[in-house]
């Protein structure tokens, strides 16, 4: 006769606090507003420096309602990682992203949207709007500030004051250093 013996696992649980976050910030840069979009939208890889593998073969926007914002790690294979959704897209001056980009391991709700105006016909205003909330703290509400600052002004700004977006398929020397 077997005797069935039942182990009953006290599940863990650790509450945390919720908390969130909103921060805005526009940078300035010197090129056409379509020119930004092109740039900043589609194969962003000359520029994106943040994905989980560096030998992936896509990074990709998607520019339209229903889209993704995607790394492929494989070609011709679906392993990869799904950074954000395309929830509003209104081209070439508005798009939200939905998603956890490449933040893990922690819960949270994160919204990146974009605004492109003209300044002027050669001069575009860049908007980052960002809200947060979830298991977040003031450290990682300044990294995402930071690292939003990096993205645009520190890569984006500068692969296309460059010129670099006129040869995306050769390197950026502009953003080397």
């Amino acid at each position: 006769m077997l005797t069935a013996l039942l182990v009953q696992d006290t599940p863990v649980v650790q509450p945390f606090e919720v908390q969130g976050f909103r921060t805005t910030q526009t940078i300035t840069i010197e090129a056409p507003r379509d020119e930004v979009w092109e740039a900043a939208t589609g194969d962003v890889s000359p520029w994106w420096d943040h994905t989980f593998k560096a030998d992936r073969v896509e990074l990709i926007i998607e520019p339209e309602f229903g889209g993704r914002f995607y790394e492929r790690f494989r070609d011709g294979e679906d392993s990869g990682a799904l950074h954000a959704d395309i929830i509003y897209v209104d081209a070439p001056s508005e798009l939200r992203m939905h998603g956890p980009l490449g933040l893990s391991g922690r819960s949270y709700d994160l919204v990146i949207g974009w605004t492109l105006e003209e300044a002027d016909a050669e001069t575009t205003s860049f908007t980052v709007d960002l809200s947060m909330h979830g298991e977040i703290d003031a450290e990682l509400a300044g990294v995402v500030h930071g690292v939003w600052t990096h993205f645009i002004a520190g890569r984006l700004k500068t692969y296309l004051e460059a010129d670099c977006h006129l040869t995306p398929d050769e390197p950026c020397a502009a953003l080397d250093g």
